[in-house]
């Protein structure tokens, strides 16, 4: 595997050393009502992208995108259950250093353990033998999704998005759980959303 891919957001990919390294499965922690589908859209404009929709149709995905500038972006509604009994019709002949995108992976791991552990391992086949990174948005939810542990033992990369909240306002924050092969340092970072993209800026502590 080679190179890096990036997160869309630069103060994320410095944080990386660069980005997000070929072949990697990132697991996005989120309240569903956080704006983390802003930062799936951020990654897509910065890569060739495959946008796998499991909720919302595709056409207001297609707007979304549009907006944040991922013109290089083909999307595609499919449902959970389609994702778990022909996965490599879904997932098989990725470009070459894309980005792979399940928004959310919630409805798949609802599923069968074994179909969904046979999912997983195909997403994370195909990354390595394309240099690619897929990125999966896991919304929290109370009780916990099932399969989520399978989510999370087999993500290279854990990210968890939550809100600061203090006197001068609200602060959407992003941390970086886990990302093996690299060493971060204990920080993370603050995010502001703009019209058309995301910045971030480093949290100590």
């Amino acid at each position: 595997m080679t190179g890096r891919r990036s997160t869309g957001v630069a103060a994320l990919d410095s944080l990386l050393d660069g980005g997000v390294p070929a072949g990697g499965l990132v697991a996005l922690l989120a309240e569903p009502s956080s704006p983390a589908e802003r930062l799936l859209y951020a990654a897509s404009a910065a890569n060739t992208t495959r946008y796998l929709t499991t909720l919302r149709p595709a056409a207001e995905v297609r707007d979304g995108l549009d907006a944040h500038g991922a013109a290089d972006t083909t999307v595609a509604a499919v449902s959970g259950d389609d994702l778990l009994s022909s996965p490599t019709e879904h997932v098989a002949a990725l470009d070459r250093g894309s980005l792979l995108v399940v928004d959310p992976v919630t409805e798949a791991e609802q599923g069968g353990r074994e179909s969904y552990r046979d999912l997983l391992e195909t997403v994370k086949r195909e990354l390595r033998a394309t240099d690619g990174v897929c990125l999966c948005y896991c919304p929290q939810t109370t009780p916990p999704t099932l399969r989520r542990d399978l989510t999370l033992g087999l993500a290279d990369h854990v990210w968890s998005l939550s809100t600061a909240y203090a006197p001068t306002g609200v602060t959407p924050r992003l941390w970086v759980r886990r990302a093996r092969g690299l060493s971060l340092p204990a920080a993370g970072l603050g995010l502001r959303f703009g019209a058309s993209g995301v910045e971030g800026y480093r949290l100590d502590g």
